[in-house]
């Protein structure tokens, strides 16, 4: 999936709503950004969920290719490690 297949948004919830999907997203191992296009994809029928898919396979791959790289460099795996961490925060 090419970056400019990805379009990025600032997008405003209810505080309760927020954590409704926060919440959600724990419970099914899912980043908040997964659980909002999981839930987008239910609501918008199954084009929608054929992209969320492709999506997460994309994810899956780029996730091996990380494990790949923590099992050959420590110190690489921290940094990646931290970046992951900043991102869930910011996500």
């Amino acid at each position: 999936m090419a970056k400019s297949d990805i379009i990025s948004t600032r997008l405003r919830l209810p505080a309760p709503v927020h954590r409704m999907l926060t919440a959600s997203a724990k419970r099914n191992n899912r980043s908040l950004n997964s659980e909002i296009l999981w839930a987008l994809a239910q609501y918008l029928g199954e084009d929608a969920q054929k992209h969320v898919e492709h999506m997460a396979v994309h994810q899956r791959e780029v996730m091996h290719n990380v494990l790949r790289a923590l099992a050959r460099d420590p110190e690489a795996a921290a940094r990646m490690i931290a970046g992951f961490d900043k991102g869930m925060e910011e996500g």
